[in-house]
């Protein structure tokens, strides 16, 4: 509430519907995106309007000057049957001065002329954002409207249908709309709704807090919110990044400034005000503990935990973020949500605690706490069976062991939102103020905290959060300190500064020193693994950061991945393939050589992550990077893969590779040998194959039963059993074609991108160049097109990729003055249906594990292996419904292009 906006009890405080059925009648169809906008909200009596004498157009306006009637034209007509034209157009603020903090509500009434000549009302509210310093720089670091039309138009129309699908109707928040944006820059950053108090729904009053029913039934709406996120996870994949790291994604750095700036402004004044509450001063030391690790706190807070239950937090969940709609007798009908500027994946302590902080009369806030967690519980499990939930389900005891894990959610909405909530209106309740650390800011802080309604709700929590260790400052467990091969009883090192047994934290000082001019000295270090299930095969990661201290005194971290052996599983593995050896040079020299040529062209072209090389001498084999994520960078959903803007941006990035690849060879001659093998060498044509044998039987039972397998099933026995021998063969390289060095395991999962403070894709980078192979190009086109487009462009937009990519390649071939032929774009058309192992081979192979969601599970030894365990993991694993859409598109593509046939 305090970082985005608040609305006052005021927001949508209108007249009810006319009748009783027409306020049920529209809320059914209130939030359903087939539905007319008519059909949502309450029309007022129809009226015939003279033909003779057509009414005026009705100028009050008390919004901006840049909102009009104009904007609206085609969304009626959309929307409204019958719809002719607008008569009447008022807008006006939906809230008295003082009651809104970073936005504005508008609410805005529009009268329509039919075609039939008969007039309605239609009504929306509009948020918008105040004009002031504050929130642009806000909206430049992180637009939440992006992020909360994102959850009105996408993310709760699919929860809904959850629920849908099983026979039951339940609306979570107003329908919302997107105007056209294009004509009018000003509508980009606002949320346009239904005006729901049309229909009976208001805020009630902050001031009283919500009594027993009342929560309970917000704790129900709430259980069915979280359940159906559960779900939504399991049969569409993964949230979008904004709703699982946060706006600002991996810039953890500002986050966590942004968070601390704005508590540290709050616990200045709660603590000056301190000695005015009852026993205020026993908690004084205490909570000046807990507030120095604000930030260590809140990381920990956001951060979600696979292994636990999570599930889409609303994020902003206090009483004046729902609206209710009562019956005559004053008791709760329906909940509905709004303002979903924030909601964010990960334990769904942080709502519970939120909510009833905030939001629950100090009655029951706290005698009744348990029993409120309890009944949550019921509901949530009540719920998740309802939708059909396949995962794990917190037991009710759990869930208390989550709420004290997560304790820190009860302090701080206790200091920064419930004082809001609970203070009268004010003309001093600002955006500003909220934030700021200015006279006005402090003065209104002290306002919140001086308020005798408040004293009387913080003098019953302080002793129930300090009983319950809920002031305890959050203390992280200890770093993972190893990634060593060995045993794990021996993997332990003894000193604190020993990372792995060959490297310690002091190792770093000359690396540092070398890019931070400013380096005074190391203070420490830490480090955990950075491998995840099913992600990483070849290698295991470990992330170290190093804080250094500077020369004026200042911090600052510097972050690392490194890169070492995987564990010996017993079995044939990858670091038999002199992948490691290959991928340590190509860091050291090919990368670097590429970066060169562009540089000697006058041209700037970063391909990857910098490397660095320890100064003494180790016998182990590594690979040190600087952490891409700590300059913004992260990896896409691979689940749902790459939209056209992102795969673009990687073909460009693969273009110029090839293009450096080939201008490099014409200058210093051939590469050596190392680079004439990926993975598939004569070597380990065994291990491939048996893979695939193994494969077989479950690739052809569950693949046959795909819509469309008629077409191509009979060939899949052919192509397993041949697959390892056609990528042999595509591997001899004929210099009379042409070839680059591929990258060789060009999927979603080695590409990192970067945006800017807008969230425009800024930079692309190549990762993990540990299977370079040079040949022909289509092993890098079929690879990474194949695995890692989204379904819809994959096939339909295949050729318009190959052509962008030839494009990008003849561009920086000119650009680096490469003397050789590079092939026509229908010459390389021609290499890719020449050379197919690529196409159906990563179908069968990279693409089931790209679409496979990971978990503690995900077992790679079952590709290699023979037993009930692997079977099952394949089931599985080709089972996957997303893999399952894909193979149904691709297959009989593939097939029609003759990538199938021998």
């Amino acid at each position: 509430m305090g970082l985005r906006g608040s609305k006052s009890k005021k927001s949508y405080e209108v007249a009810a519907a006319d009748s009783q059925s027409q306020r049920k009648a529209s809320l059914k169809t209130s939030n359903q995106k087939s539905a007319k906008i008519e059909e949502s909200i309450t029309p007022v009596p129809t009226t015939p309007i003279p033909q003779a004498d057509p009414p005026t157009v009705e100028k009050a306006n008390l919004g901006p000057e840049w909102l009009n009637e104009t904007q609206f034209e085609e969304l009626l007509t959309t929307n409204v049957n019958k719809f002719s034209k607008i008569v009447g157009f008022r807008v006006k603020p939906a809230m008295a001065p003082g009651e809104n903090y970073a936005t504005l509500m508008l609410r805005i009434t529009i009268d329509v002329e039919l075609t039939d000549k008969t007039t309605k009302t239609v009504a929306f509210m509009m948020k918008v954002p105040h004009k002031t310093p504050q929130m642009e720089q806000m909206l430049a670091m992180a637009n939440f409207f992006n992020t909360e039309n994102a959850a009105y138009t996408d993310i709760l129309p699919k929860l809904e249908a959850l629920y849908k699908a099983k026979g039951v109707d339940i609306t979570f928040a107003p329908k919302a709309y997107r105007l056209d944006a294009t004509k009018e820059p000003n509508l980009a950053n606002t949320v346009l709704m239904n005006d729901l108090g049309q229909n009976g729904y208001k805020n009630l009053n902050r001031l009283e807090c919500l009594n027993l029913e009342q929560t309970k039934f917000a704790l129900k709406k709430l259980a069915q919110f979280h359940a159906a996120s559960a779900v939504s996870v399991e049969v569409n994949g993964p949230f979008p990044d904004v709703f699982v790291n946060g706006m600002l994604g991996g810039n953890k750095e500002a986050l966590l400034a942004f968070y601390e700036s704005m508590i540290t402004s709050f616990q200045t004044a709660f603590l000056a005000n301190l000695k005015n509450f009852k026993n205020g001063e026993d908690y004084r030391e205490k909570l000046i503990t807990a507030f120095s690790q604000v930030a260590a706190d809140f990381e920990h807070l956001i951060k979600s935990d696979p292994t636990e239950f999570n599930v889409l937090n609303h994020g902003d969940c206090w009483m004046n973020n729902l609206l209710f709609k009562l019956d005559s007798k004053g008791d709760v009908e329906d909940v509905v949500f709004v303002d979903f500027q924030n909601p964010k994946y990960g334990s769904p302590t942080q709502d519970l605690f939120y909510f009833i902080m905030t939001s629950v009369h100090i009655d029951f806030k706290l005698d009744y706490f348990d029993f409120f967690v309890r009944h949550y519980h019921e509901q949530l499990t009540k719920h998740l069976d309802l939708l059909g939930f396949k995962g794990a389900q917190p037991s009710l005891r759990d869930m208390h062991m989550l709420m004290f894990k997560y304790g820190s959610w009860a302090l701080f909405p206790s200091i920064t939102v419930l004082p809001v909530v609970l203070l009268d209106p004010s003309e001093s309740a600002t955006f500003d103020n909220f934030l700021g650390d200015s006279d006005a800011g402090t003065q209104f802080k002290n306002q919140l905290y001086g308020n005798k309604r408040f004293q009387g709700y913080i003098e019953r929590i302080l002793p129930w959060l300090d009983n319950r260790g809920l002031m305890e400052a959050y203390t992280p467990p200890p770093p993972v300190e190893t990634l060593s091969t060995e045993p794990a009883q021996h993997s332990q090192p003894k000193n604190p500064e020993q990372i792995l047994n060959w490297l310690c934290v002091s190792d770093f000082k000359e690396i540092i020193a070398s890019i931070e001019p400013q380096f005074e000295k190391i203070l420490s270090g830490s480090w955990k693994s950075a491998t995840k299930p099913g992600e990483h095969f070849a290698s295991s990661l470990l992330k170290i950061d190093i804080q250094a201290q500077l020369k004026d005194s200042s911090t600052k971290t510097f972050s690392y991945i490194l890169k070492v052996h995987p564990p010996n599983t017993g079995t044939d593995n990858f670091t038999d393939f002199n992948m490691f050896p290959k991928e340590i040079e190509m860091y050291s020299k090919y990368v670097p050589a590429f970066e060169k040529l562009y540089k000697d062209a006058g041209s700037t072209v970063t391909f990857s992550a910098k490397s660095f090389v320890l100064t003494k001498t180790v016998k182990e084999e590594y690979l040190l990077m600087e952490n891409l994520q700590s300059s913004g960078f992260k990896m896409a959903d691979r689940m749902k893969g790459l939209d056209m803007e992102h795969m673009k941006s990687s073909l460009r990035k693969l273009a110029q590779w090839h293009a450096a690849s080939i201008k490099y060879k014409e200058l210093n001659g051939p590469y050596p040998p190392l680079y004439n093998d990926g993975i598939y060498i004569e070597q380990t044509r065994d291990t491939f194959h048996n893979m695939f044998a193994s494969a077989k039987k479950s690739y052809i039972e569950v693949l046959g039963k795909f819509n469309g397998a008629e077409e191509y099933v009979d060939k899949l026995s052919w192509i397993l059993d041949n697959h390892v021998d056609q990528v042999l063969e595509d591997a001899k390289i004929d210099e009379t074609e042409f070839n680059v060095l591929n990258h060789g395991d060009a999927w979603i999962n080695n590409i990192m991108f970067q945006y800017d403070a807008e969230g425009q894709l800024k930079e692309t980078f190549l990762l993990d160049h540990q299977n370079a192979k040079y040949g022909n190009p289509a092993q890098d086109l079929y690879y990474f097109i194949m695995s890692s487009a989204e379904l819809n462009i994959k096939v339909d937009q295949f050729d318009y990729l190959i052509r962008w990519y030839h494009e990008n390649l003849t561009e920086h071939a000119n650009l680096l003055k490469y003397n050789g032929v590079v092939p026509s774009l229908n010459e390389l058309h021609a290499i890719l249906i020449k050379h197919p192992a690529f196409a159906a081979g990563t179908v069968i192979s990279t693409l089931c594990v790209c679409l496979q969601e990971a978990d503690k599970d995900f077992n790679t030894e079952a590709f290699f292996t023979e037993n009930e365990e692997s079977e099952a993991f394949r089931l599985k694993l080709f089972g996957n419904e997303r893999y399952r859409a894909h193979i149904e598109r691709i297959m009989p593509w593939l097939n029609r292009r003759g990538l199938l046939d021998a």
